[in-house]
């Protein structure tokens, strides 16, 4: 199910209507509509105004109904998030994952740019991250240090340790963040 529709879904559960949830969050009713038929990729601070106004907390937004043990996740039903002020894109992998202590993306940051940091999404102190560059040459910024990475190479991090990324190339880069729960 797309982030429209599970929008949508979740907003008409409710008996709301598109211009009442507009209203609640300080957004258009047709901003509403066009996220809802997934026209408009919405802002993570966007998505976080409807999931106030839904009384959800963001990653309801992404959740599906668990279908057993086998959850297959199309990429045409995959959300799509922007950040306000930044290149970077996520694309939101197996959205059943937010169910558990795993939420995985693939994060799109255009050339010579730099990613969102932490405090922009929605890491608790603890969290570990795992990224893994699929495409470029990027720069990880992690606790003051600066670390050179490639398409192949890992990082496994504190996750609420300041940390961002750079797009050294002047193409995209693409790299896969595996988000866990915190480190015991």
């Amino acid at each position: 199910m797309s982030l429209g529709a599970r929008l949508k879904d979740l907003r008409k559960e409710r008996g709301i209507r598109q211009k009442e949830l507009a209203a609640r969050s300080g957004l258009t009713p047709s901003l509403i509509s066009q996220i809802e038929s997934d026209k408009l990729t919405p802002s993570l601070h966007t998505l976080g105004r409807l999931a106030g106004a839904l009384g959800i907390p963001i990653a309801a937004l992404f959740e599906q109904a668990p279908n057993g043990r086998l959850h297959i996740g199309r990429r045409r039903e995959a959300a799509v998030v922007s950040f306000d002020g930044s290149t970077e894109r996520w694309q939101v992998l197996t959205a059943g994952l937010f169910r558990g202590k795993i939420r995985a993306v693939v994060s799109t940051l255009g050339p010579r740019a730099m990613g969102v940091p932490p405090e922009r999404v929605l890491i608790e102190p603890g969290q570990m991250k795992l990224m893994y560059v699929i495409q470029g040459k990027v720069a990880l910024h992690y606790n003051g240090e600066r670390h050179l990475l490639e398409a192949g190479d890992t990082a496994y991090l504190d996750g609420g340790t300041p940390h961002t990324w750079e797009n050294l190339g002047g193409g995209e880069a693409r790299a896969l963040w595996v988000i866990t729960g915190k480190e015991e």
